[in-house]
């Protein structure tokens, strides 16, 4: 700065200090004054300007635009499209962590109690993935072996699991309640040779699929109304006047189960017994699974129940009649089911995973059909749907397509055909009447997987001298499978999914039942909270839990390890090289190609890799849009009402007011542009005084006495 020297130099720092300080006091000022209006602004604005998040929701881009929207079977309204995935991409990753839609599961299936039993498979994250455009769920041979502390005894027990398979779920992350389920899928295996268990269902979100700790007490309950008798046995009964954790007072809840298909496979030698219309091996379930169940006078298994008594020659009742719901309607080649009629959760044994007591144990309902299969099912696609209006007054219809043979017959499902027929229609009557159940109204998660068990098709009348083992490496265990069993697992089997869409109705009025949600915790029925209260029952146990601090873990956007941007899902990169190479060229000294369009790219790993010796040299970094370690899945947020998000938001704004736009806050905002363009002015106008004072050399005394030089 050019120093003033027509003043003493005490004059001349008195002045220079009074200056700044004019200048600093001034700015001060005026900076004070545009904070403070900034402060006000926003207080003032709280609430009432904020943005809603852009949300890339459930919808698969890869999606056909003419399959946005589908036209209701049943009230034939038209439904918009909520949810998709087409499984389009290649070699996409499902295990926790990978995906923001799906968890693949890496764990032991837990159902080995007193109410399920014979599990035989380890579920492995490896044998979910897609491939040639569809999901593969992969089932083989593959022993799994682990340690684990016994309870009761307080001993390590070795337990062995001879075959490996795959279960993805969307627990926890996408949820719906109601609407149109599509889905195209290809049957593993054979269809004359039993043991496989493929299944596509729909469970709700307060009980975690094979997590049994979960779903005690809670699958599949349906019950809104409060019976002393039933309390103990449903753990959030209507009776209850404070369920905690963010559940409502005096609301039955549960997690209900919804099949869509679960597959039985093997060669009947005809037709089953009491099947209407006949009905032979191979067949798919469609079964909505209810408590409370029927307690007393039951139908048998293998029978169709008997509406009226059966009467001897004398008059006498030698078989009386049996009580089931009445109002099932089946069309087609569909048939009531008389091989399953439901579970019973009886008082556990030692060494369960879970406890029930004898006052807790309860009778669970299986009010289902089954629905013909061909050979076809199991070498193409083929499309099965269900139609789920929720709550009381609602119901649910089961449809899979027709191929026409001629003017008068069809079969229903062989996949030559485009039209829609219906299978199984269950309305809330037949449930409401009987038991007091409801059509599901539970905010609610899809789930694929193959289970192999001991009891679902397999020999269930073997010799005396048989041992029931199930290794197919011991030629002791042969007896115990059906023919040609361990041959097919040898070779490798695999479920196929070309797609699966979610659709739900624009118009409530339109359907009967309860209006249409999205989302994990709607307001109406939460979930959220009740999961974080009691995170050990969704979480895996020791050994495979050690290192799980939450039920799922954060999903990774980036650092899977690559070589090329393909890796990372991109198409096209910048570089000169051939786009399908596999390895970029070192020696040239090039960096790693940058992806002008597609998912993400590959870069060096600056944190780690070359520099410290750990990880990767090169990792995926994801474009905006898309998550996963290499950027394969899509970037999927979830936008839908949370009771959760609600109620924290509640408590921290309990006292900040909203105050929308008003005259008052207009002239808040004039007043603080006026007063900040006056200070601005004033500022620059004081400067520009000061520059025009004659500058002026000090004299030789004043050098001395400051001791500075000019």
């Amino acid at each position: 700065r050019r120093r003033r020297s027509s003043r003493s130099s005490n004059e001349h720092h008195a002045s220079q200090s009074s200056w700044s300080g004019a200048s600093a006091h001034t700015s001060a000022g005026t900076g004070t004054a545009a904070a403070a209006m900034i402060v006000v602004l926003a207080v003032t604005l709280l609430g009432a300007t904020a943005p809603s998040a852009v949300s890339a929701g459930w919808i698969d881009p890869d999606t056909p635009e003419e399959m946005k929207t589908t036209m209701s079977l049943v009230d034939k309204t038209e439904y918009e499209l909520v949810m998709s995935d087409e499984f389009n991409v290649e070699g996409r990753s499902f295990k926790d962590g990978h995906d923001k839609m799906w968890t693949a599961l890496d764990k032991s299936d837990d159902d080995y109690s007193a109410s399920g039993g014979g599990s035989l498979h380890f579920y492995n994250s490896s044998a979910v993935t897609t491939v040639d455009g569809m999901l593969k769920i992969a089932s083989y041979i593959e022993p799994t072996r682990w340690t684990r502390l016994d309870p009761v005894d307080k001993k390590s027990v070795e337990e062995k699991k001879d075959y490996k398979s795959g279960m993805v779920q969307s627990w926890n992350k996408m949820c719906f309640t109601g609407g149109i389920v599509e889905v195209d899928v290809i049957m593993p295996g054979d269809p004359f040779i039993g043991g496989l268990w493929p299944a596509i269902w729909i469970l709700g979100n307060l009980g975690r699929s094979t997590y049994e700790v979960s779903t005690n007490n809670i699958w599949p309950w349906s019950y809104n109304t409060c019976d002393r008798k039933k309390q103990e046995a449903q753990a959030l009964s209507a009776c209850n006047r404070q369920n905690h954790y963010g559940m409502h007072p005096y609301q039955g809840r549960g997690a209900t189960e919804i099949d869509i298909i679960e597959g039985m496979m093997g060669d009947s030698n005809g037709p089953l017994p009491d099947t209407n219309p006949n009905i032979t091996l191979p067949y798919v379930d469609m079964t909505l699974q209810v408590a409370p169940g029927i307690p007393l006078n039951r139908p048998q298994t293998g029978h169709a129940p008997l509406k009226e008594a059966v009467l001897t020659s004398k008059g006498q009742e030698q078989f009386a009649a049996q009580t089931w719901y009445d109002g099932l309607e089946f069309y087609g080649n569909t048939s009531l089911n008389p091989f399953f009629y439901g579970t019973y959760l009886a008082e556990t044994k030692k060494g369960e995973p879970v406890t029930r007591t004898k006052k807790e144990a309860f009778q669970a309902d299986a009010v289902g059909a089954m629905h013909q299969l061909t050979p076809s099912h199991f070498k193409r696609m083929h499309t099965f749907r269900i139609e789920w209006q929720p709550g009381p007054g609602g119901r649910i219809d089961w449809f899979t397509k027709a191929h026409k043979v001629n003017e008068t017959h069809s079969i229903e499902g062989d996949g030559k055909g485009t039209d829609w027929v219906k299978a199984f229609t269950l309305k809330d009557e037949s449930l409401s009447s009987l038991m007091g159940s409801q059509i599901p109204n539970e905010p609610s998660y899809l789930i694929m997987n193959t289970a192999i068990s001991s009891t679902w098709g397999f020999p269930y009348d073997t010799p005396a001298w048989c041992e029931r083992c199930y290794d197919c490496s011991n030629s002791t265990c042969s007896c115990a499978f059906n023919p040609g069993f361990c041959n097919m697992m040898r070779k490798g089997v695999a479920m196929y999914i070309d797609h699966i869409r979610v659709y739900q109705s624009k118009d409530d009025s339109a359907h009967v039942g309860n209006p249409h949600t999205m989302g994990c915790d709607p307001p109406e029925y939460p979930t959220r909270e009740y999961i974080k209260g009691h995170e050990y029952r969704y979480m895996r146990q020791p050994p495979f839990g050690f290192y799980d601090k939450l039920p799922l873990k954060e999903v990774k956007a980036g650092g899977g390890k690559c070589k090329v941007d393909n890796d990372c899902g991109c198409n096209i990169t910048t570089s000169d090289s051939d786009p399908n190479e596999t390895e970029p060229d070192e020696s040239e000294g090039r960096p790693p190609s940058k992806c002008l369009s597609g998912r993400g790219q590959c870069v060096t790993n600056v944190a780690a890799g070359r520099f410290f010796g750990q990880g990767p040299a090169q990792v995926c970094k994801c474009n905006k849009g898309f998550s996963g370690p290499n950027c394969l899945s899509i970037d999927h947020i979830d936008d839908s009402p949370s009771a959760y998000a609600m109620e924290l938001e509640k408590n921290l704004l309990a006292n900040v007011p909203k105050v929308l736009f008003t005259p008052f806050t207009l002239v808040l905002v004039i007043v603080f542009i006026v007063s900040f363009i006056g200070s601005f002015i004033a500022v620059n106008i004081n400067k520009r005084r000061e520059d025009k004072e004659p500058i002026s050399l000090p004299s030789e005394s004043q050098r001395l006495v400051t001791g500075r030089s000019i």
